[in-house]
This record gives C-alpha cells, sequence and structure tokens, in this order.
C-alpha cells in the first residue's frame, strides 16, 4: 500500500515538522524534524511516504500528531508550544508589585 502525498500536502508536512524543530526541547528530534524538512524540499511529486526510513516516518508522524500543539500563528516569526506554561518575568513582577504600592 503506498500513500501518495501531493505538492500541497508534503508543504503542509513541512510546516509541521518545522514547528516541531522549533519548539521541540529535545535537541535530537528537533535536529531530525529540521534535516527531514529540508529533504523533503527536494522530493519530486506525488512522494510515497513508505520510501522513507523507519526513523524518518516516525518523526513524520510525530510532526502531525504534534500539529495541534507546536502551532505557527499567522504573522508570527516562530511556533509555539500551546501546552508549556511560560513563567512570569521577576523583574515584571516587582514593577507591577511597587507600582501597585505607590498607588
Amino acid at each position: 500500500m503506498s500513500l501518495n502525498l501531493s505538492t500541497r500536502n508534503l508543504q503542509t508536512v513541512m510546516g509541521y515538522l518545522r514547528n516541531v524543530a522549533e519548539v521541540n526541547p529535545d535537541d535530537t528530534i528537533a535536529n531530525r524534524a529540521s534535516q527531514l524538512a529540508v529533504d523533503l524540499e527536494r522530493v519530486r511529486t506525488p512522494f510515497d511516504i513508505h520510501t522513507l526510513d523507519q526513523s524518518e516516518q516516525a518523526i513524520l508522524h510525530y510532526a502531525v500528531a504534534k500539529r495541534s500543539v507546536y502551532v505557527l500563528r499567522p504573522g508570527a516569526k516562530h511556533a509555539v508550544n500551546l501546552e508549556r506554561r511560560e513563567k512570569p518575568c521577576a523583574r515584571r513582577y516587582r514593577r507591577l508589585i511597587q507600582q501597585e504600592s505607590a498607588d
């Protein structure tokens, strides 16, 4: 059984891989996703994903699974991890406390 990707599908998958490369905290996964995205830029369409080896297929499936978590918002330059909570900046917090006490 073959699973052929059209040009549009291939570009979408490459976007998912780039998001994983930017956001994933594990450097090994991030580097493999980045390299796979670069390699997929040179393939001809329709592209059969079964021509990839097992590890490349695993990274591809991981990127598709994380497509709703690792997101590139419209107009943004970098992807974000929607599951990660940002820690408050200590300086900003102190400034807010000082403003409240001054009022």
